[in-house]
């Protein structure tokens, strides 16, 4: 069984370096630590407030899809950037975290909003390794404060990804729709199976018959 007591205590040995990271670069900066022992609630210490989280928030959809494609053998994302659901460019590095048995248990994540330098190609240049921002690849990440608004926005985007209502598809769509989700770590979720089994309006049964499973 695991040491849930023995995981936060060795996750808050990176509070310091969190404060001076902090401390160190300004108000454009913003440290998490998440402790994956639950997900839905993952965020336990924040430093700075570039994203607008609190304690309490769940995991982002960038590091479910990570987990989700390489559990613990997942290697630190590190220099990426993203964009947030209210336009900011954020710079973000995210390193897991181990305990002494390789298994990954959290991670502390640095974010720097950069979407200020967006005019001034030189400092872009320094901090996003590109002399055109318009040609940088991101990637939407969530960052809520529940994880009903991840479910929710995620669902959304897949939908839109099919092009049409869950009352016009067929077989093949529902299918691909789960599919869809499933490859961004969307089912690592708790109570996952049962939202889109019912957002589709079909069984748990046939959910797990989309994904390969058997039923749990």
């Amino acid at each position: 069984m695991e040491n849930t007591d023995e995981n936060s205590k060795l996750l808050s040995r990176y509070i310091p370096i969190a404060n001076m990271i902090v401390e160190n670069f300004g108000k454009h900066c913003e440290v998490v630590i998440h402790n994956f022992n639950n997900i839905n609630s993952s965020l336990v210490y924040i430093k700075g407030n570039v994203t607008g989280r609190k304690i309490g928030a769940p995991i982002t959809n960038i590091i479910l899809k990570q987990l989700r494609k390489y559990g613990d053998d997942a290697e630190d994302m590190l220099g990426f950037i993203t964009r947030t659901k209210d336009g900011k460019f954020i710079k973000t590095s995210i390193s897991f975290i181990r305990n002494e048995n390789g298994k990954i248990i959290g991670c502390i994540g640095i974010n720097f909003d950069i979407t200020a330098f967006a005019a001034v190609n030189q400092i872009i240049s320094d901090f996003s390794k590109t002399n055109d921002f318009n040609k940088v690849e991101w990637e939407l990440e969530l960052y809520e404060n529940n994880i009903e608004e991840i479910f929710e926005t995620m669902i959304q985007m897949a939908l839109e990804s099919i092009g049409k209502p869950v009352n016009q598809m067929k077989r093949e769509e529902k299918l691909l729709f789960v599919k869809k989700l499933e490859k961004k770590g969307v089912f690592l979720i708790q109570g996952a199976i049962d939202r889109i089994s019912h957002t589709l309006g079909v069984s748990k049964q046939t959910v797990y018959n989309y994904l390969g499973r058997d039923v749990k």
